[in-house]
């Protein structure tokens, strides 16, 4: 406990072993197969958010302009380096809205030059929800925070499992900051180990899927305004 009695958080990884690649092998280097060649290693980890939407989020936006939200969703990653490329990948934006529900599918690649060495061994996954602000800069309204090895448990991430291994895992957590609720996030997560030739098959039950990018002031404003912005 700190000086003024507020409490604090702490965290920790527990090394898992069955996530090291066999031989102290990580994603650079190459198998040898059955054939007597080296194979480079290219899977990665695939993610499919599906399903999601958020219940009683805050009015973040002034009563003269709705008093609601606008929220959007970004997925963010700890270490940085597995998702973010130039700006975080993010939802599309939901306007005037405390329970707001997407009917699109998310689809995220983990890049496989932030895996090695230990994969996914400490890595955190978050669904970070955030109100759009046409006039000043975003708000963050909270944070659900997923611990990347539970999502990935049942994979083989050796590189020697089947392209057919696939793991499900529902979400229904509440959305923090600085330790205090500000709603609930539920959404389906799909996850799985894949090269890229294999990822088609991988997505093709889903309906409306995106492959999440960051959100662009283009899109922000269309969303805003519903008008086509050229």
């Amino acid at each position: 406990i700190t000086s003024d009695h507020k409490p604090i958080r702490g965290g920790f990884a527990v090394k898992l072993n069955k996530l090291r690649p066999p031989h102290n092998q990580n994603l650079s280097d190459s198998v040898v197969t059955q054939d007597g060649k080296d194979h480079p290693v290219e899977q990665q980890i695939q993610i499919l958010v599906s399903d999601m939407k958020c219940t009683n989020l805050p009015i973040m936006d002034n009563e003269l302009i709705g008093g609601l939200s606008d929220p959007y969703v970004k997925f963010v990653s700890s270490p940085k380096e597995l998702l973010y490329s130039k700006a975080w990948p993010s939802s599309s934006i939901i306007t005037k809205s405390l329970n707001p529900v997407w009917n699109e599918n998310y689809h995220l690649t983990m890049d496989g030059k932030g895996m090695q060495d230990g994969l996914a061994e400490g890595a955190m996954f978050m669904l970070t929800v955030v109100d759009y602000d046409a006039t000043s800069g975003d708000d963050v309204i909270g944070t659900v925070a997923l611990n990347l090895n539970e999502l990935v448990s049942e994979l083989d991430l050796s590189g020697a499992g089947s392209s057919d291994e696939v793991q499900e895992t529902n979400i229904s957590k509440p959305i923090l900051r600085n330790g205090q609720e500000y709603g609930m996030l539920e959404c389906k997560l799909k996850t799985a180990f894949l090269a890229p030739k294999e990822v088609k098959s991988f997505l093709s039950g889903a309906k409306h899927v995106k492959t999440a990018t960051k959100t662009s002031w283009k899109s922000k404003m269309q969303a805003f305004t519903g008008l086509a912005i050229s």
